[in-house]
């Protein structure tokens, strides 16, 4: 149950529809749009406990047990940061700028403290540039791009501009999309819905975003992460021979799918 329309707003949607579509499966109810109004311990008639959940719009839902997630807030209250001249927002969180340096120029913050992403990977990251800092190391500061991994069933993982980002911005693009089950792999590991899917600019080529479901994902998309930090795009995957049989293969086949939507375009066109 989430009060929002739509869950992981910000992973590529059709990736997420296959989630909800896969976990929908697995006989997984989702209520999206919805708000609690409140939860109420109780038992059947056999003695058995149960949690019986009341939304705002008057549903009822009863289970065996209810998991509440609440967002995080950030672990300062005991940390009397007013001392120095500190103050979180209403959630525990602090300012920093791009070294991670607080508005106290001798005090530096990282991690789940200072907000999105919120991310384990990124947070280490954050405190390495914050420690080159305070010693006077140098440090090239944090890369413009990192990955998302989610560890559903099946996993999620993404990197770079998602379709409705670029479609908001006009920005021209193409997609390429390869299924496990063109992989040997995919046949060989019985994950037949797993897929991954590339975004290239139409023009220039370049790999804007890799979005990726289904069995290694939060592994598959770092090669799509290094393609977008090197400039590299099509041409690249085009001419690249992959591990056979692996789950890497789908990155040639996504983009010989791409070329041949951009070729379908063209011939239209001419």
């Amino acid at each position: 149950m989430d009060k929002v329309e739509r869950p992981l707003g910000f992973i590529d949607h059709e990736i997420v529809d296959e989630l909800v579509h896969q976990m929908r499966k697995e006989q997984v109810t989702f209520r999206l749009g919805e708000e609690v109004a409140g939860a109420a311990k109780e038992s059947t008639a056999e003695g058995h406990a149960r949690v019986t959940v009341t939304t705002k719009s008057g549903k009822k839902m009863t289970t065996e047990m209810v998991l509440v997630s609440a967002g995080r807030t950030g672990n300062i209250e005991s940390l009397n940061l007013g001392a120095v001249g500190l103050q979180g927002d209403d959630r525990g969180r602090l300012k920093v700028d791009e070294r991670f340096r607080t508005s106290v120029p001798w005090i530096f913050a990282a991690g789940d403290v200072i907000g999105a992403p919120g991310l384990a990977a990124t947070s280490y990251e954050q405190g390495r540039i914050a420690a080159c800092e305070m010693f006077g190391v140098p440090h090239p500061g944090m890369a413009p791009h990192w990955p998302f991994g989610i560890y559903a069933v099946p996993e999620l993982s993404s990197v770079g501009q998602t379709e409705e980002q670029l479609t908001k911005d006009c920005v021209p693009y193409e997609i390429g999309v390869a299924r496990y089950s063109e992989s040997a792999r995919g046949q060989i590991r019985g994950d037949d819905a797993g897929l991954l899917k590339l975004i290239f600019h139409r023009e220039t080529r370049k790999l804007l975003g890799t979005h990726c479901i289904g069995s290694q994902a939060t592994e598959l998309v770092h090669i799509g992460q290094a393609v977008i930090a090197l400039g590299g795009g099509l041409d690249y995957f085009l001419s690249t021979v992959f591990n056979y049989p692996t789950f890497a293969e789908c990155y040639k086949v996504a983009a010989l799918n791409c070329l041949n939507r951009l070729r379908a375009v063209d011939e239209v066109a001419k």
